[in-house]
Formats: C-alpha cells, structure tokens, sequence
C-alpha cells in the first residue's frame, strides 16, 4: 500500500507538472487512478480531476464530478466551495449564490465567500442584502471589494451621499484605483460639480497620465463647463490611446465645432457615424456641421437632414431640434418657403421654442408677405420677454411691417 501511495503521489505530480496542456489523456489517467484508488485516495483524484475539467472550461462535466464527492451525512466545505467556483465559472450565477451563502453560514470567518456571495447579490440586484451583509463584514475587515460593492449598491439605489461614502472610503485605501474614481467623478458630473470631477480626475492622472475612463472623465467635465480646447486634448489623448469608441469621436467633433474647426469635427462626427449610424441626433449634427464649410447643400448637406428625419420615432424635443435645424439651413440659403414649412413643422413638434415663431415672421418679410409677417410677429411677442433684445428686434420688425402693409393697402 506505501508503494501505491508513492506510485499514487508520483502521478498526481506529473499531471500537475503537465497542467498547461492538460487534455483528454490527462482525465483519462485520474479516471483509472480511481478506479484502483482505495476511498482515502478517491476524494483527492476527483478534485484534481474537476480542477482540470474546468481549465479545460467543461464545466458541466466538473460540476458532474464534484457533486458525485457530495454525502447527505457529510459536508464537505472545500468540495462546497469547488463547487460554488464551478458554477460561477460556468454563469450558474443562482446556484453559486445558493452555495456561497451556505459557506458564509458555515465558515463565517472566510471573507473570501463573503466577498464572492456580495459580487453574486449585486449582480442579481440585491441591493438591500449587499449593503447589509457588507456593513457586517467591514466591521470584522475594511475589504476594498466590500468597500466598493456596498458604494456601488447605494448608487444603484440613488443614494449618492452614501455612496461616496464608501467609494471615498476604497479611494484611501487605493488611490489609484480608477473604477472607483470613475464612479466618483460621474456621481460629481451629474451634480454639476465639474470642479470636483476634474480635480478628482486630475489627481488620478498624475499617476496614471494616460488612463482611457479617466481622460474620459476630464474630457466630459470641461466639455461641460464648454471649455472645449482642453476638453478635446483630453479626448484626443484617449484616441491616440487607442479608444476608437463613440464617446470620444463624438464629443471631440463637437470640441472642434465649438471652436469653429469644421473640417476637424467632419472626420470626428463621420468615425462617431461609423461606429454608432443608429442616432438621429448625429445625422443632424453632421448636416448642420457640414452647413460651415461645404458649398453643395444638395448633395452634402440635405441628405443628412432628410436621413435624421427618417430614422427618428417620434419624439418632440428631437423632431423639433431636427427641423429647426434643418429649417436654418434653408433660412441661410434664402429659400424663405422651405424654411417657414420646416420652421413651422418645428413649432408644432415644440410650441415652447418661441423663438421659431420670430424666423417665421422674418422669413414671410423678406417674401414681402406682410400680413403673415405681421401675424407672426404679433404671435411672438405674445409670449416672448419684454426688454429682451429679441423682443426689441421683433417690435421694430413689427412696425416696419405694418408700415408696409398699410402702404399696400393705400
């Protein structure tokens, strides 16, 4: 029996040494060492077994092999544990969960089950369970995972101060932790703090310069205090660090469109349409982008206005962005017709916008059409701000054309 052992240990070494190109053969062999094992041995080859079905990602046949160790009168934890690790391996997300919680309750010193079962809770949305099973386990250990799981619980749950809390609590225990200075810096830029997401991203970028999500950050929080030439630095390192994603084309094009670079934000705007061509906002961007510098509105420009329009569902606020969009690129080329039906159709999708109703009536003076003018100057000053210089255009508009019209009545 002591020679079996040795022979037994000798060959659980070779296949341990072999690991990188475990196969069939390998499983092969643990199957005949059971056979001939005695019960002592079996427990071992089986587990041995398991872990080389699931780097070879069989888990099904794994989870086959572990469960067949499993004794009603007997649990066996390590073999619990395999098992749990299997499951999660294998996206069995609920039955992992259901094995990590009878691990946290039989070995409630193990942090690492704690850990595995909060990452389970939080994936299946268990909010209340992962802030209340995390709070306990970080009374015994301030773990960084457990630290960032309870934050990213209390985000999901819309409570941003609490949040904070938590992610500021992992950020001292790792100031380089980018996932958690991400999260922090989106929680400030929803708050319209931009201050305090740049200073955040700022900090992290001294020790890691070129870190894609934080780039990512600083470049939407200047962008949002529309300083765009550092935002688009920002934005233009993270694409050079190879983030070929929508995110930065867009919000670079839009940098260099704010700073009157047109032919820049065109080649952003078109590799944004290359990577996301279901957004009818961009098709309209792209057309109004292209009214600075491309001479034929036929070929270049309308397309894009008439694409936006057919791609978009009915939603007011775009539908009206659209076609007052499209109706000012009209209005430019002096097509007065075509940019009242466009200008009026935007008024119709949103009857807040008043200021279309000012370009109407400017659009129906320049045809001469006084008494439309007149109507729609009369409309918008009905709803319009007094003191306001729109409002003082638009009253000294209204007289000259009802000067106008009364010498045409004459």
């Amino acid at each position: 029996m002591k020679a079996f052992r040795i022979l037994l240990t000798a060959a659980l070494a070779a296949l341990c040494l072999a690991a990188p190109g475990q196969s069939r053969r390998d499983i092969a062999a643990l199957d005949s060492l059971v056979a001939v094992s005695d019960s002592a041995a079996v427990r071992g080859l089986v587990l041995r077994k398991a872990a080389l079905l699931r780097r070879m990602y069989c888990f099904d046949e794994a989870a086959e092999a572990l469960t067949s160790l499993l004794r009603p009168e007997h649990m066996d934890l390590e073999v619990l544990g395999e098992l749990a690790d299997c499951h999660y391996q294998a996206g069995m997300f609920e039955d992992a969960a259901t094995l990590y919680m009878i691990l946290t309750q039989q070995r409630p010193d193990d942090l690492g089950y704690q850990v595995r079962y909060l990452s389970l809770a939080s994936r299946a949305r268990a909010y209340d369970d992962v802030v209340g099973r995390g709070r306990e386990v970080l009374q015994r250990d301030t773990l960084l995972p457990v630290l960032t799981l309870v934050g990213d619980a209390f985000n999901q749950m819309e409570q941003r101060d609490s949040a904070m809390a938590y992610y500021g609590a992992a950020l001292r225990r790792r100031p380089n932790n980018a996932s958690v200075v991400n999260k922090m810096s989106r929680i400030l830029l929803d708050r319209k703090d931009y201050d305090g997401a740049l200073a955040l991203a700022d900090a992290y970028l001294e020790l890691d310069p070129l870190n894609i999500d934080i780039l990512r950050v600083k470049g939407l929080g200047h962008y949002l205090k529309e300083e765009y030439k550092p935002s688009a630095e920002a934005f233009e390192t993270a694409i050079d660090q190879g983030d070929d994603t929508y995110a930065p084309h867009y919000y670079l094009a839009q940098c260099f469109s704010h700073q009157n670079l047109f032919h820049e934000a065109e080649d952003h705007f078109m590799r944004a349409w290359q990577l996301d061509s279901t957004r009818a906002s961009l098709a309209m961007e792209i057309a109004v982008n292209r009214t600075h510098f491309m001479p034929d509105y036929q070929k270049y420009i309308k397309p894009w206005f008439d694409k936006a329009l057919s791609m978009t569902d009915p939603d007011p606020k775009l539908m009206a962005s659209i076609y007052q969009e499209y109706g000012r690129a009209e209005y430019a080329r002096l097509n007065w017709d075509k940019a009242i039906l466009l200008y009026k159709t935007a008024y119709q999708y949103n009857p807040e916008n008043n200021s279309a109703l000012s370009t109407i009536g400017y659009c129906y003076e320049q045809k001469k059409d006084y008494k439309h003018a007149v109507e729609y100057y009369e409309r918008y000053l009905e709803y319009a701000k007094p003191g306001t210089k729109a409002y003082q255009f638009v009253e000294e508009s209204l007289r000259f054309v009802r000067a106008e019209r009364f010498m045409e009545e004459e």
